[in-house]
C-alpha cells in the first residue's frame, strides 16, 4: 500500500455499483491520489462510482489532506517534486500474485496475475485559490486466463477560487474503466465490460466560514458502453450494451450550522434526473426522476475521533407511468477512532438506491458495511486487516419486460469478504506490500455461492 495522505476528490452518483471508504490499507483511495495509490486486485467490491469522489454534502474541487496518515509515518512519506508555484507527485507500482478464480464465476479457474500501476499529480501550493491535475492507470494481467486482462485510466482536473468568504469548487473527470462479475449489481460476463464516466461538477459555497453555510451543488455524468456482453449462455454471441448509455444529472442543496468548531448539523435536498441515450423499440421510456431529503452530524476531533452521518428518504419516480416508483431510507455514514496513537479503526456504512449492470428499470436496493483496522507495528511496519459485507436486494422486472433484454429476476446478491495486508516502509520513496483477500459471493445469472482468493506481493516507488 502506498502512502495516502492528499486526496483530491469530487462527487459522482447513480454509477453502476457502490462505494467504499479507506479501508483494506491505511485508507482506501477514494479519487485520485496525488502521492501513490493502493494498487489492490480487483477484489470483489462495490461499483457504484463514489469510491473516486467524496462524501455527501462536500465540496467540489478541493483536497482533502489525512493528517493522521502523516504523523503515523511522518519520516517515510514521498516528498514530492516542487515546480515554481506547482508540487508534482507520482507513483509506481509492480505486483505479481495469484488468484484461485480468475474469472469470478461458479467453476472459474486459478492464474497468476501480473499488475501495473502509475499515478502523476499536480497542485498547486497558492495560499489562496487551488488548482490540480491528476492521471491513473491500471494494468491487470492474468497469464492463464487472458479473457480476463484488464486496463483502466483516470484523469482528473479541478479546483477552486475564493471570493470574499464563499468558494467556487469546478471540476471534470474522464473514467475508463471495466466491469466485471466480482462487484455488487453486475451480472455474469465471461470478460470485463468496458465503459467510460465523463463527469463535470460546480459547487459555490456561501459565507462558507461562518456559523451558518449553504452550498448548492450540480453535476452531470455521461455512462457510455463501448462494447457487447458475452454471458456464458449466449455461447459467444455478444449482447449489445448501448441501451445502457445514459446521462445522470444531480442537483444538490447542502446547509450547514456549526455548533462547535469540531461539530456540525447538515441538511441535504438533492434531485436526480436520469436520462437514457438509446431507447428500446417496442418499450416504454426507462427515463426517470429521483428526490432525496437527508440530515446528519459531523463531527472531528483531531487525532482521535471523526464520525460523519446523513440519513434520510429517497423516492425514484419514471416518467412513463408502466413502471411503478422506488423509495427505501438512504444511509451514509463513516466513522474512525484512534484508540492509541498507533492503532486506528474505520468503519462504513451505505444503504440506499442504484441501478444495476442491466440499467433496467427495476434497479435494485443495496447495503454496504466495511470495517478496517491498522496498526503501526514498527516504525516502518504497517499491518491492516478489513472485513466487508454488502448485499443488494433486487426487484422483479414489470410483468411486460419479462424475456426481453431489461428481464431481471428478483432475488438477493450477497458479497463477504476480508483481508490482510503488511507493509514494509524502506524509505521515502519504496515500500514492499504483501497483501492476502478473500470473498465469497453469488453472481445475478448464475446458481450457488464460491469463493475467491487473492496473494499479492507489490512494490511501490514513490516520487
Amino acid at each position: 500500500m502506498g502512502h495516502h495522505i492528499v486526496t483530491v476528490r469530487s462527487p459522482v452518483a447513480n454509477g453502476p455499483g457502490k462505494p467504499a471508504r479507506g479501508l483494506g490499507g491505511l485508507y482506501r483511495l477514494l479519487g485520485v491520489v496525488a502521492c501513490a495509490a493502493p494498487f489492490l486486485p480487483a477484489t470483489a467490491s462495490a461499483q457504484v462510482l463514489s469510491q473516486y469522489f467524496p462524501e455527501l454534502g462536500r465540496g467540489v474541487g478541493e483536497t482533502w489532506v489525512d493528517t493522521e496518515q502523516i504523523r503515523i509515518s511522518k519520516e517515510y512519506q514521498a516528498q514530492g517534486l516542487h515546480l515554481g508555484g506547482f508540487k508534482l507527485n507520482g507513483a509506481i507500482n509492480e505486483g505479481a500474485g495469484y488468484i484461485d478464480n480468475a474469472n469470478h464465476l461458479p467453476g472459474g479457474m486459478p492464474s497468476a496475475v501480473i499488475s501495473t500501476a502509475a499515478q502523476l499529480g499536480l497542485a498547486s501550493d497558492w495560499s489562496t485559490d487551488s488548482l490540480y491535475a491528476n492521471a491513473s492507470v491500471s494494468d491487470m494481467r492474468y497469464p492463464s486466463q487472458p479473457t480476463q486482462n484488464q486496463t483502466t485510466w483516470t484523469a482528473t482536473i479541478g479546483g477552486y477560487h475564493d471570493i470574499a468568504n464563499d468558494r467556487l469548487g469546478f471540476d471534470y473527470s474522464h473514467l475508463n474503466l471495466v466491469q466485471t462479475p466480482n462487484v455488487l449489481g453486475s451480472f455474469a460476463t465471461i470478460q470485463p465490460i468496458k465503459y467510460q464516466v465523463d463527469r463535470a461538477a460546480l459547487s459555490y459555497t456561501l459565507a462558507r466560514d461562518g456559523r451558518f453555510s449553504l452550498m448548492p451543488e450540480a453535476n452531470i455524468t455521461n455512462f457510455s458502453f463501448d462494447q457487447g456482453a458475452l454471458l456464458p449462455e449466449a455461447n459467444g454471441i455478444a449482447v449489445p450494451q448501448t441501451y445502457r448509455d445514459r446521462a445522470v444529472i444531480v442537483e444538490n442543496l447542502t446547509a450547514r450550522y456549526r455548533w462547535t468548531r469540531a461539530t456540525s448539523a447538515l441538511v441535504m435536498l438533492r434531485g436526480t434526473e436520469i436520462r437514457y441515450t438509446h431507447g428500446l423499440a417496442g418499450y416504454p421510456g426507462r427515463d426517470s426522476n429521483g428526490l432525496a431529503v437527508l440530515a446528519g452530524i459531523d463531527y472531528s476531533a483531531v487525532h482521535l475521533i471523526d464520525l460523519r452521518v446523513m440519513a434520510g428518504y429517497q423516492r425514484r419516480f419514471y416518467r412513463n407511468a408502466t413502471y411503478p416508483d422506488y423509495a427505501t431510507p438512504i444511509i451514509e455514514a463513516q466513522a474512525s477512532w484512534a484508540p492509541t496513537r498507533l492503532t486506528r479503526l474505520e468503519l462504513n456504512v451505505q444503504h440506499g438506491i442504484e441501478d444495476s449492470a442491466f440499467e433496467n428499470v427495476a434497479g435494485f436496493s443495496y447495503t454496504t458495511l466495511q470495517l478496517g483496522v491498522t496498526h503501526q507495528y514498527q516504525r516502518d511496519i504497517i499491518l491492516s486487516g478489513h472485513f466487508t459485507f454488502q448485499k443488494g436486494d433486487y426487484q422483479n422486472t414489470p410483468t411486460h419486460l419479462v424475456g426481453s433484454i431489461l428481464t431481471q429476476a428478483g432475488g438477493s446478491q450477497t458479497i463477504i469478504g476480508g483481508g490482510l495486508s503488511a507493509q514494509w516502509l524502506i524509505n521515502r520513496h519504496f515500500s514492499l506490500n504483501l497483501n492476502y483477500d478473500i470473498s465469497n459471493q453469488n453472481v445475478v445469472g448464475t446458481v450457488g455461492k464460491f469463493t475467491v482468493n487473492t496473494v499479492m506481493v507489490r512494490v511501490n516507488m514513490n516520487l
